[in-house]
């Protein structure tokens, strides 16, 4: 079957019941198979470390194709790409801002097996007192190379730049995909550097305001359903 195109997705808050919760929506598992009987490539573009992120693809039917840590490393079906620069540099400076937070950070099990974008959990503060550690920590480190993010789930560091978009036009490119045939999904503001690579970016109803003010489409529904109603759209308009 020809490819008629492709959808990146994000995962947690997007394909999930909510954007607490890390259980995939049935209406969205279902949206995303009917995606690859119609001809869509379906890619997820994650936060996640590439094994959890490709191993969902597969097993769910997508083929496989993935890309984890926020858009610094990839499969394109036979090989691991590193996008991003100075990615063993951003494991000590995990190491650092551990070791300075004073029991606020701790790493993600997850950095066993990321290689670029590193995973820090918080504990006995909120989010925004841990980014904010985070940002102190790193200004008085002079890691002003290194790029501070949120998923909700936990804090992300990554050299600046290194974003989804470069995941997603390393795939593009791999793939031999036609650019005004891609649609990015996302929920969060970390989705927000799909713009950049997107000529169609679609907010879920509950997502960031900051990601819907970019948006080209905004659904009614949240989370993993607004997915299913983007996507039953998009087959109608190419059944």
């Amino acid at each position: 079957m020809k490819v008629k195109g492709a959808v990146f997705t994000d995962i947690d808050g997007t394909l999930t019941t909510d954007r607490r919760s890390s259980v995939l929506d049935d209406a969205a598992l279902r949206a995303l198979r009917e995606l690859v009987k119609s001809g869509y490539a379906v890619i997820m573009v994650s936060g996640n470390s590439l094994p959890v992120v490709r191993g969902l693809s597969l097993y769910l039917g997508l083929g496989g194709l993935a890309i984890g840590e926020n858009g610094a490393v990839l499969f394109d079906g036979y090989n691991v790409i590193v996008e991003c620069e100075r990615c063993e540099e951003i494991k000590e400076i995990a190491k650092v801002l551990v070791q300075e937070a004073e029991g606020i950070l701790e790493e993600s099990w997850q950095n066993l097996f990321r290689i670029c974008d590193m995973a820090l959990k918080w504990r006995g503060a909120s989010e925004d007192e841990a980014l904010s550690a985070t940002r102190k920590i790193l200004k008085e480190i002079g890691a002003d190379w290194v790029e501070v993010t949120t998923s909700g789930y936990a804090i992300h560091i990554h050299p600046v730049g290194c974003g989804k978009d470069r995941g997603i036009r390393k795939m593009i490119q791999v793939l031999g995909l036609e650019i005004r045939n891609i649609y990015c999904v996302g929920d969060a503001v970390s989705d927000i550097p799909m713009r950049r690579a997107c000529p169609t970016l679609v907010a879920v109803g509950n997502a960031d305001p900051e990601l819907k003010e970019l948006a080209d489409i905004v659904t009614e529904k949240p989370s993993g359903k607004g997915f299913a109603e983007f996507a039953a759209k998009l087959i109608a308009l190419n059944p």
